[in-house]
């Protein structure tokens, strides 16, 4: 699949993202699919997920250790934020809107840099 293959690209071109793994992708047609990816970063994990039908994307990216640390879905559960369904998820918890829009290629690059700035911070 040109997407997952994209994706895997994009994630292996940055260096401190190791032991790449996709752990589901299965799909039906071009346009019927899902895959998840995770991959090491310092001592925490970067797993992004993506689903797609012909009529919604659905994806998640997430930074996680222990507990979750960063994390940006579409999942449509805050209608009241700007951007919805789009939303970011502090490791507090503190949910905000994002800017994301569910191209997972464009996407992918901008939380990339706020996962290597956040674990650049923790190192």
């Amino acid at each position: 699949m040109a997407l997952l293959d994209d994706l895997l690209a994009r994630m292996r071109a940055v260096p401190e993202l190791n032991d790449i793994q996709v752990l589901e992708n299965e799909s039906v047609d071009d346009e019927t699919f899902v895959f998840k990816v995770r991959a090491a970063i310092v001592s925490c994990f970067l797993q992004i997920r993506f689903l797609a039908d012909r009529d919604f994307r659905r994806y998640s990216f997430q930074l996680y250790s222990d507990r979750s640390l960063l994390r940006w879905d579409n999942t449509p559960h805050y209608p009241g934020l700007l951007n919805f369904p789009h939303h970011f998820h502090d490791q507090d918890e503190n949910i905000s809107s994002s800017t994301l829009t569910g191209d997972l290629l464009n996407d992918y690059d901008l939380i990339i840099a706020d996962v290597l700035d956040y674990v650049a911070g923790k190192i």
